[in-house]
């Protein structure tokens, strides 16, 4: 019993020694030990000095054995790892842009939505409750890239990581598409890779923000949405041209679907219809980005929030009693934060 009870102290003195190294995100981690770090090299296939690039904010180089180490305190399973190093590649490449996010008062967070056979092969949520907790393969995956983000990166909150609110995202941000319950095509295949491949799709998101009713028909659904979107909280703050990225739940997306939308479609009445008057903006004291300058445009003069149609991302994930959400993003311009996909890699 003595020796039981000094193995526990042992483990608790173990992940107070990780706080006090300023590994964690807040919550406990699972002590690191070499039979663990290994499993999780092991898991992945992959050479663990293999370099994936470097991770912003203060461009730490990325090891596949650094993605092991994180993964292991995040609680992964090594069947994870494949997909911990898809995603943490995306993070890295410059079109992502985690330097300027990842620092940025907004607070944006790197969402993983994840496609393919991968989700069933070690259990990726999909359907109810699809940001919310109960599925380890989500927690943890999505904590792990947080821990990189803090342990490689250098973005630590208060000091590189400036966000003002932040969100809880932040702590961990992955879901599954519901491909086989949709109607629609994947996102990993509108991102032009094969249906039965395994990818990681990463996009720089706020917090979701519900929209739904429980009764009306697809007038209705797209109604909501469209008010939602048309807020000038979260655009006209920062002037116009953010990106969105909706995730429709099953009821919603059937109901489009038999009214005959596709994702294609819905991009594109998103992209028409969500606008508001210069004089709404001037009401509101913004007008800093028309092109012609906010004394120049007429009060009827209609704006547009996205600039084109490829600034909407669509999702088909939750079960589904009509509550949908969306994620306003960075603005798809130079300098700001492109989606990036990796193919999950087979371990070899």
């Amino acid at each position: 019993m003595a020796a039981q009870e000094q193995t526990g102290d042992a483990v608790f003195d173990n992940i107070e020694e990780c706080f006090e190294r300023g590994w964690t995100d807040g919550l406990p981690v699972v002590p690191p030990t070499h039979a663990g770090l290994e499993r999780m090299v092991r898991g992945g296939g992959r050479d663990p000095q293999e370099i994936l690039g470097t991770l912003p904010p203060k461009g730490g180089l990325l090891t596949v054995e650094k993605v092991a180490l994180n993964a292991l305190m995040a609680g992964c399973k090594p069947e994870y790892m494949p997909v911990v190093l898809a995603a943490a590649e995306a993070i890295t490449d410059p079109l992502f842009n985690l330097h300027g996010h990842s620092m940025s008062t907004r607070g944006t967070a790197p969402l993983l939505v994840i496609n393919g056979p991968i989700r069933q092969e070690i259990g990726i949520n999909c359907r109810g409750n699809v940001f919310g907790p109960g599925w380890r393969a989500n927690a943890t995956i999505g904590r792990a890239i947080r821990l990189l983000i803090r342990n490689v990166g250098g973005a630590l909150p208060g000091e590189l990581d400036r966000a003002t609110l932040g969100h809880p995202g932040k702590y961990t941000y992955c879901i599954g598409e519901d491909e086989e319950n949709s109607p629609w095509l994947p996102l990993h295949v509108e991102r032009g890779f094969e249906k039965d491949a395994s990818v990681v799709t990463v996009l720089a998101c706020d917090g979701p923000h519900q929209f739904g009713s429980p009764r009306g028909g697809v007038d209705t659904i797209l109604g909501i949405l469209i008010d939602s979107l048309r807020s000038l909280t979260h655009f006209g703050s920062i002037g116009r041209g953010v990106a969105v990225t909706i995730v429709f739940d099953g009821e919603q997306r059937t109901e489009l679907a038999k009214a005959g939308y596709s994702k294609a479609d819905l991009r594109r009445y998103v992209y028409e219809n969500t606008w508001r008057t210069v004089r709404d903006f001037r009401a509101n004291g913004v007008g800093f980005e028309f092109p012609e300058g906010p004394d120049q445009a007429p009060d009827d003069h209609r704006e547009k929030l996205y600039r084109t149609e490829r600034e909407v991302f669509i999702v088909a994930a939750g079960i589904g009693k009509r509550r949908s959400a969306f994620m306003p993003m960075p603005r798809l311009i130079p300098g700001t934060s492109e989606p990036v996909s990796r193919l999950v890699r087979s371990p070899q």
